[in-house]
């Protein structure tokens, strides 16, 4: 299969137990296996591992499944992570027959992954958890304890109709002849040679991936497909697969900023040298629908606003089958002139970022 979302989905969905307790029972119940994980969980590999009131502690291992085709992780990974504990911690304040669904989310980024980032650690705390909203914030580091990316999250609070008495039944899981996604080796090719990248053209390296219908490894895991590419502007779809629910009817918000990144990302890319690189500082997302599973393929349209020597702002809308708005993000880009020369001699992408950012802010 070219797409991993072309298979039959594994994972919990429309388990009416969960809203039967407490949030915070809830989440432990989680912990201790008692509850089945979501597809999402299944697909990316990402679990709590710790909750208290208020709080939330999740984990995600960093695998080359969520590479692009140069090697390299892109920020919106941060997004796909921090949005389950953040609206987790929420959720741990609430009673029972309560659920919580993320409105905005903004993050910031500190530092890159590379491949010498085994997981992330994401510990979310609430700031208020009223009776209609929920703020909470979040922390994100790597196993050694770095500061990879900050954020905070708007979530809102609604009752969910669960007899708290009732004997619901266990939801189907799926398939288990071969392991979750995650854990699978992921494909060797879908990836520019370094020869490309030192002397191609980035917008011509994006045609060339449309004409060839080159496959990153992020691409089949989620089914995102480009669809055309301009001098700044760049589209793409993407399914609205059962692999992409946290449980619910709805596409987890994590998977919808990761693309939405992506699309900016890709956007900022077609504006490059050849031999530039660029990284992402800081997105922010609005949901204004739900985007349900199911429902068709979902179109994303992004766009550099702003095009600095240096600095690059960029947003993208997401809509779904019939045309409605489902959701809205911008974002920042910092551009690292000949930065694929300095990948080539060994350099990690954080210690070059980190050299550009010492440089004279002015020159944006």
């Amino acid at each position: 299969m070219d797409h991993i979302n072309d298979e039959h989905y594994r994972g919990s969905i429309g388990d009416l137990r969960a809203f039967q307790r407490p949030g915070l029972e809830t989440f432990r119940r989680y912990i201790r296996g008692d509850l089945p994980a979501p597809p999402i969980s299944r697909l990316v590999g990402m679990r709590p591992t710790e909750a208290g009131l208020g709080k939330a502690t999740f984990m995600m291992p960093i695998t080359h499944w969520l590479e692009d085709g140069f090697g390299l992780y892109w920020g919106g990974a941060y997004a796909l992570f921090a949005d389950a504990p953040l609206a987790s911690a929420i959720w741990t304040t609430l009673p029972a027959k309560k659920t919580v669904a993320t409105s905005e989310l903004s993050l910031s980024f500190v530092r890159p992954m590379s491949r010498k980032t085994d997981a992330m650690i994401g510990r979310a705390e609430t700031i208020h958890s009223g009776s209609q909203v929920g703020l909470s914030m979040i922390q994100i580091t790597d196993h050694e304890g770095r500061l990879l990316a900050f954020g905070s999250t708007r979530c809102l609070i609604s009752d969910v109709p669960v007899d708290v008495d009732a004997d619901y039944p266990s939801p189907k899981l799926g398939p288990a002849e071969t392991p979750d996604p995650y854990l699978r080796t992921p494909p060797e090719d879908g990836y520019f040679s370094l020869d490309d990248v030192m002397h191609g053209t980035p917008i011509e390296l994006q045609r060339a991936a449309l004409v060839d219908e080159k496959l990153f490894p992020v691409w089949r895991l989620t089914g995102y497909r480009p669809t055309a590419v301009e001098d700044g502007s760049f589209a793409a779809v993407l399914p609205s697969s059962p692999w992409f629910s946290n449980g619910g009817p709805s596409i987890y918000g994590g998977l919808l900023a990761w693309a939405a990144e992506f699309t900016m990302g890709a956007a900022v890319y077609s504006t490059l040298a050849p031999g530039d690189v660029f990284a992402t500082l800081d997105m922010h997302i609005r949901f204004t629908r739900p985007a349900l599973v199911n429902s068709g393929d979902l179109t994303l349209s992004g766009s550099v606003n702003h095009r600095g020597r240096l600095l690059r702002v960029s947003s993208c809308n997401i809509d779904n089958a019939e045309g409605k708005r489902v959701a809205m993000a911008t974002s920042s880009a910092l551009v690292v002139e000949g930065g694929v020369r300095e990948l080539r001699k060994g350099r990690l992408p954080e210690e070059i970022l980190g050299g550009i950012e010492r440089s004279d802010e002015r020159s944006v």
